[in-house]
C-alpha cells in the first residue's frame, strides 16, 4: 500500500510503502531498480541479511534477499534525488550499498527506531516519520535545476529519451549531466532511464487491455523486440518477464517473493 507524503515533504520524499506478507517457511525474494534510494523500517520479523533498520542507495541490479515469518515493513521511498537532498552526501556513495540508520545520526536514530517500532500502527509510524524528517528539511540541500527538468522530461517520455537531446534541451554538456546524475540520484542518467523504462513496462502490463501481449507492450515501451525486453528484464530483475508476471508473490513493484523452484 503506498501513502503520499504531507506537501511540504513531496520534494524529498515520493510515497511512504507498508509491505505485509506472512511465510512460515524461509523465503526468498528479488528486490530490483526502481529509481529510488529509500529508508526502511521492520515492525515484523526483518530479512535474514538485513536485521536492523537502514537506509539504502540507488540499486543498479537484482539482489536476493530472504525473509521468514511475518513480514511487516514500512519504506521511505525517497525522490530518485531524495537521499542526496536529506544526507547531503554525493549519492553514488550510496549506490548498492545499506548503511544503518546510526550511521547517519547517532543517537537521534535509535530513538527514532524505537519510536517507530513499538507505535500503535502504521499511521501512527508514518507521523512520527514525518515529524522527524520536517525538523531535517532547514539542513536539506536544494534540488539542483538540471536535475529536476531532467527528471521531468525522464518520466514525461518513460526513460525514451536519448541522452544526447537532453544534454541539448538542458544545454548542458555530457560530461556535465553524467556529473550532476552521480552527485544527485546515483547513477547515470542512461541507467536511470533505462530503470525508468522497464517501470513504464511494469505498469503498462499492470494496466493492460486483454488483447495486449507482452510483445505488444514491449514495443510500447521502447524495446527493440522479444529478445531486447526479456533480456534487458533479466538484467535488471534476474528472472523473465513471464516468471516474473506468473510465477512470483509480487510484494512491491520491485519486491517479488519467488516460489521454491525458483
Amino acid at each position: 500500500m503506498q501513502i503520499f507524503p504531507s506537501p511540504h515533504l513531496s520534494n524529498m520524499i515520493k510515497h511512504f510503502l507498508i509491505i505485509e506478507s506472512d511465510h512460515p517457511e524461509l523465503a526468498e525474494h528479488h528486490f530490483f531498480p526502481d529509481g529510488n534510494s529509500g529508508m526502511v523500517f521492520h515492525y515484523g520479523d526483518p530479512f535474514v541479511e538485513h536485521p536492523g533498520s537502514f537506509i539504502y542507495g540507488q540499486v543498479s541490479k537484482f539482489r536476493r534477499i530472504r525473509s521468514q515469518g511475518k513480514i511487516g515493513m514500512l519504506v521511505v521511498v525517497f525522490q530518485p534525488h531524495g537521499g542526496h537532498l536529506l544526507l547531503g552526501i554525493p549519492a553514488n556513495e550510496l549506490s548498492d550499498e545499506i548503511c544503518t540508520l546510526p550511521d547517519f545520526w547517532g543517537a537521534e536514530a535509535r530513538t527514532l527506531e524505537d519510536q517507530v517500532l513499538h507505535a500503535a500502527d502504521n499511521v501512527r509510524r508514518i507521523e512520527i516519520l514525518e515529524h522527524f524528517l520536517t525538523k531535517k528539511l532547514n539542513g536539506c540541500l536544494d534540488t539542483d535545476p538540471v536535475i529536476r527538468q531532467s527528471l521531468e522530461l525522464i518520466y514525461a517520455h518513460h526513460g525514451l529519451t536519448p541522452i544526447h537531446e537532453l544534454n541539448q534541451i538542458l544545454q548542458v554538456s555530457e560530461r556535465q549531466l553524467e556529473r550532476k546524475f552521480k552527485e544527485n540520484i546515483g547513477i547515470s542518467p542512461k541507467n536511470f532511464s533505462n530503470v525508468i523504462r522497464l517501470q513504464f513496462f511494469l505498469k503498462l502490463f499492470r494496466t493492460k487491455s486483454p488483447e495486449k501481449s507482452l510483445t505488444d507492450i514491449g514495443y510500447e515501451s521502447g524495446y527493440y523486440d522479444q529478445a531486447h525486453l526479456i533480456r534487458e528484464f533479466r538484467k535488471s530483475v534476474g528472472l523473465s518477464p513471464g516468471q516474473y508476471i506468473f510465477k512470483t508473490n509480487r510484494l512491491a513493484v520491485n519486491l517479488v517473493q519467488l516460489p521454491p523452484l525458483l
